[in-house]
């Protein structure tokens, strides 16, 4: 297990003063990273050999979102390596151990000179020790949606959008998603699928419909080929 920690800053938080929803896909993404950069798989370091890792798939539940100033670690830890994919979960609590969020994710290995996914190298896998799996759900990593979405904006694929990928990061996604939810929809879990890489220049079509007790968010090119989809579950079945 790799830990960090942090504390809800200002500039992180919105406007009930908690740590944004987005935010905590972000500390959950830093994590990762930083467990890269100390086992010396650091991105910089993969993008040298055209290697990178690409999140194919988000499941978070979130109990309590931390508030301005509240310090907080974040854990993280792949439970399993498979061809292209491995699993890895994510658990944040309070130094007291209250737990506030927790996460699985899928990601898969992905070769930049060819444009596609790679086989995982031997030695990508033995610098993560695997653990067991976190105690929780395991939904499909698929998100079905409704087809009659309303369509909310257009908004094109600018600089800061783009990760040293160069493509949409998967944070932005999510921030952009958390954008047309209904006002005080309190988000107690989401799933999300990233399905087509959003680059610098492409158009974002955002649709979002509510079913089944669920709001959706879907963001599709012209054609209506879906780049992601999330599937949002509100706190006691909806706004706060």
């Amino acid at each position: 297990m790799y830990s960090y920690n942090d504390r809800v800053s200002y500039s992180r938080i919105d406007k009930d003063g908690l740590l944004g929803v987005s935010n905590v896909v972000d500390a959950m993404q830093d994590c990762c990273l930083f467990h890269s950069e100390d086992v010396g798989r650091s991105v910089i370091a993969l993008r040298e050999k055209s290697r990178a890792w690409l999140v194919s798939s988000w499941h978070i539940v979130l109990k309590r979102r931390p508030k301005m100033g509240e310090k907080f670690v974040v854990h993280t830890w792949p439970y399993r390596f498979k061809g292209i994919f491995g699993c890895r979960n994510f658990l944040m609590e309070t130094p007291d151990k209250e737990v506030l969020a927790f996460a699985d994710s899928q990601w898969f290995y992905f070769d930049s000179s060819t444009g596609r996914p790679a086989k995982i190298d031997k030695e990508e896998i033995e610098a993560y020790p695997v653990s067991p799996a976190y105690h929780m759900e395991y939904s499909p990593r698929k998100v079905q949606f409704p087809e009659d979405l309303v369509l909310r904006e257009k908004i094109a694929v600018c600089q800061n959008y783009l990760d040293t990928n160069h493509h949409v990061n998967n944070g932005q996604y999510i921030r952009l998603a958390v954008n047309v939810l209904p006002v005080d929809y309190e988000v107690s879990e989401l799933r999300a699928e990233f399905r087509l890489a959003a680059k610098m220049g492409d158009t974002l079509y955002i649709y979002s419909g509510e079913e089944n007790g669920f709001y959706y968010v879907v963001f599709t090119d012209q054609e209506k080929t879906p780049y992601f989809a999330c599937e949002f579950t509100g706190r006691n079945g909806g706004a706060s």
